[in-house]
């Protein structure tokens, strides 16, 4: 879209023709609507007038409705130009050059919750530098590491630009802009360790900032609220136990470049990078009980838990109970003491009690014994970990080119590695640089052998 056509939209739907004397008496209201206004747009981007509106009301004594709000805010959006009105919606100076922009966020925004604090943490939105504390500490984290990474001027510049772009929340962020953003400040990471690190620190800086994509909730957020809410089957999931069909003659979605059907189909097939049968039983039934005495004793979801399987509670309800779980593991002595299990189930628990393995890993192949993942150790050094599936292998459960990046609990299973049947996987992309990083981290990693067993690793 041209500057000349922007322009023309802008006087459009701003029109100085349009401006009205404030009446009597509303100098004060216009004043809160010009800091609910700056509040709004920092938060959200984009809101429609009624939405506002709405918000307004229900936070103050004072009333106000459409008409007014354009009529009293309309000299001040001439004057200042911190925002602007397009089509019926109040929107963020940074659309005023490209109103294409205005049209993405919407699209982006779709039917997804809006956010909305009570009015004192509302208000401070109204600075445009204001962040939640969540949010603060991990951009803190990031900029601390950056500034140790790279101790120059150059920093502050990519620092600044790569929270922009996530802050945002364009559709397309992805680390591939990341890759692009090191190339353009010619930024070198000192040791595939810390690769590995910068980009942890950066997701979890990215799932705790507020977008405007999410209308204002962080990634993280929006995840619970839709938990809470008990998503309709065709919501998305946030299990791994999700597939997507591929055609025999279509590409694998592993991104090997080979047909499907000459790939990961062959392991699925074979079976061997999954429990068998018995054991998936074994696991679900154990892992049920577990989730079912937690959630008695929290009362966390509403619904009972049976140790049965397949289960009859939705996984995205059981999620919020196994977040619990990892909060504090010894709850697993409590469960033991009150149940009566098996001798196996027993020894089941405890090794998840004492040997689990929680973070972020990157998966980075496929075998037809195991998923291949690179973590770090209890060293911080970077380990190979060969994980198998539960009811399918990884491979097939995942569906997603390589490499891809998870957020996972790996357990222990009769001297084998699996997971706890959940994995937060992130849609990330990578440029073919990093993906040469990932198989320069894998080759240093691989030496060492590949992790098989938690209990007996060193």
């Amino acid at each position: 879209m041209s500057e000349q056509n922007d322009s023309k939209i802008f006087e459009k739907y701003n029109p100085a023709d349009a401006v009205t004397p404030c009446p009597t008496g509303r100098a004060s209201v216009r004043k809160l609507l010009d800091l609910y206004a700056k509040a709004a747009v920092n938060l959200y981007g984009i809101i429609h007038k009624t939405d506002f509106v709405e918000i307004f009301n229900s936070q103050n004594t004072i009333k106000t409705n459409a008409d007014e709000v354009f009529n009293l805010l309309l000299p001040l959006v001439l004057k200042d130009k911190w925002y602007c009105f397009y089509r019926g919606y109040i929107v963020h100076s940074y659309a005023i050059g490209d109103f294409n922009y205005a049209d993405n966020w919407l699209k982006a925004q779709g039917d997804k919750p809006r956010f909305l604090p009570d009015k004192d943490e509302f208000l401070k939105y109204e600075n445009d530098l204001y962040e939640c504390e969540t949010q603060e500490m991990h951009w803190d984290a990031l900029r601390e590491f950056i500034f140790k990474e790279w101790p120059n001027t150059r920093n502050s510049l990519f620092y600044n630009q790569l929270k922009n772009t996530y802050a945002l929340g364009p559709a397309d962020a992805s680390i591939s802009k990341t890759g692009e953003l090191l190339a353009k400040y010619r930024l070198a990471f000192s040791s595939e360790n810390n690769m590995h690190e910068f980009f942890n620190l950066l997701t979890k800086a990215i799932n705790h900032t507020r977008i405007w994509s999410n209308r204002g909730y962080s990634p993280s957020e929006l995840f619970n609220y839709m938990n809470r809410q008990q998503p309709k089957e065709d919501s998305p999931s946030f299990t791994i136990q999700n597939r997507i069909n591929t055609g025999l003659n279509e590409p694998c979605p592993c991104g090997s470049g080979k047909k499907y059907k000459n790939c990961c189909r062959i392991t699925e097939e074979a079976k061997t990078a999954q429990l068998s049968s018995s054991d998936c039983k074994l696991f679900y039934e154990t892992w049920y009980g577990l989730m079912g005495f937690i959630n008695n004793q929290k009362r966390i979801i509403n619904e009972d838990i049976k140790p049965k399987y397949p289960n009859s509670v939705r996984d995205e309800l059981v999620y919020s109970v196994r977040e619990e779980l990892w909060k504090n593991p010894k709850i697993i002595d409590e469960y033991l003491d009150t149940a009566q299990l098996t001798d196996e189930k027993t020894e089941l628990l405890i090794s998840w009690r004492d040997h689990h393995k929680k973070g972020m890993f990157f998966v980075v192949d496929y075998n037809p014994e195991y998923a291949i993942l690179i973590g770090s150790d209890d060293k911080k050094e970077d380990r190979l970990y060969g994980i198998k599936g539960i009811s399918r292998s990884l491979a097939g459960a995942i569906q997603r080119e390589l490499p891809a990046q998870l957020e996972t609990v790996l357990l222990p299973f009769k001297g084998i590695i699996i997971y706890d049947g959940f994995i937060s996987s992130f849609p990330l992309t990578y440029s073919e640089n990093a993906k040469k990083s990932f198989k320069t981290m894998y080759d240093n990693a691989k030496p060492r052998g590949i992790v098989t067993s938690l209990i007996d690793a060193k």
